[in-house]
């Protein structure tokens, strides 16, 4: 999904370029330890479970369910207003209990939204080397 882009674009760094190159590729890609097998976001140099450091960009399945979220009615900053209301939510990935990715969820009504509702994960183009993971409801658009 392409759209025209206005909002402020992430800078990937050190820690966090394999998430942005798999979101780039079209793919959801986390931290696995290759210690003990845990996934690890937000990105980090180390294990959260066992504090090895030799942690591996996986691609995950990109399911998830709605764990917690807020409807934004106003938005604040240049980009955002012109798309309220919009859903900002943590989103429990299939993998892992407690893995929880912040995003957007889109092509929904916000009434319809509940905990455990079930989303899978798109991509927004954000300029020309950015894309941003958004999810929607699992099924629309598959």
């Amino acid at each position: 999904m392409t759209v025209d882009y206005v909002k402020p674009i992430p800078e990937p760094n050190r820690d966090s370029r394999g998430f942005w190159e798999g979101c780039r590729a079209r793919e959801l890609r986390i931290l696995r330890c290759r210690e003990c097998g845990t996934y690890v976001h937000q990105p980090a140099p180390l294990c959260h479970a066992c504090n090895a450091s030799e942690l591996d960009w996986q691609r995950v399945s990109g399911r998830g369910r709605v764990y917690s979220w807020v409807v934004v009615h106003h938005g604040t900053l240049p980009g955002f207003s012109r798309e309220t209301p919009y859903v900002v939510a943590f989103i429990e990935l299939a993998e892992q209990p407690g893995l929880r990715i912040l995003s957007n969820v889109i092509d929904c009504d916000p009434s319809e939204l509940c905990d455990g509702f079930e989303v899978s994960v798109t991509f927004v183009d954000a300029g020309d080397e950015v894309s941003l993971p958004v999810f929607r409801p699992a099924g629309a658009g598959e």
